[in-house]
């Protein structure tokens, strides 16, 4: 699926996806809680290592900015969708200058240590090339928040019905995140179970010299 298809079809989409996030009990009555988990656990990594600083990759209608700049930290939101760039700049308008919103997408992540987290929620799910992505948020940032879909049935749903719109989705198992890790150059701080609907992983750059302990969080109790 080619750079233009791929926006064209978010674009065209931008309202449903956006209508997800606007109730959080509806969202879980209907099976889509996880979407406000991994908010909710992106937030927490964000606080917990003290960020100023947050790069929004895909950043969709903005769900993720009002929650972070309720904690105080700024935050910068990409997406190459120009609907979806209207909907998080309506968001962003509204955040006292909390929050820039630009329309590029993930291949134009160039900064260096621009950002103390990088984060992409719903992003990895759609991306061919995992590890590029995953060492472009690594540059620009020292520790970088990914949500991955798992394997299984929901996914295999979700590859049919996004197949026959001409878009890929990618399944990701628990035992292959060190290894995406290791080709980007970062280490794996801590997996965070979704249930069955995948996981976030919080990665970080190596420390040369320390062995890197990886921490699994049970989320659920």
């Amino acid at each position: 699926m080619s750079s233009g298809e791929f926006q064209s079809y978010f674009h065209e989409r931008a309202g449903r996806f956006a209508a997800f996030y606007s109730s959080e009990p509806v969202a879980r009555v209907l099976g889509r809680g996880p979407l406000f988990d991994r908010l909710e656990r992106a937030v927490d990594i964000s606080v917990q290592v003290e960020a100023s600083t947050v790069l929004d990759v895909g950043c969709g209608s903005g769900p993720l900015f009002a929650p972070l700049a309720a904690k105080g930290i700024h935050v910068t939101g990409i997406d190459p969708a120009d609907a979806m760039v209207a909907l998080a700049r309506e968001q962003a308008a509204v955040l006292s200058g909390m929050v820039v919103v630009d329309q590029r997408g993930w291949e134009q992540i160039d900064e260096i240590d621009a950002y103390d987290v990088a984060v992409a929620l719903g992003v990895f799910d759609y991306v061919d090339r995992p590890d590029e992505l995953l060492s472009r948020m690594g540059r620009a940032a020292r520790h970088v928040v990914g949500s991955f879909p798992s394997p299984g049935l929901r996914t295999g749903l979700r590859k049919i019905r996004y197949g026959a719109r001409g878009v890929g989705v990618h399944g990701y198992s628990r035992s292959g995140f060190e290894e995406l890790a290791a080709d980007s150059d970062l280490r794996v701080v801590e997996i965070i179970p979704l249930g069955r609907a995948g996981f976030v992983v919080h990665f970080s750059r190596i420390d040369r010299g320390r062995t890197p302990t990886v921490v699994e969080t049970d989320w659920s109790g």
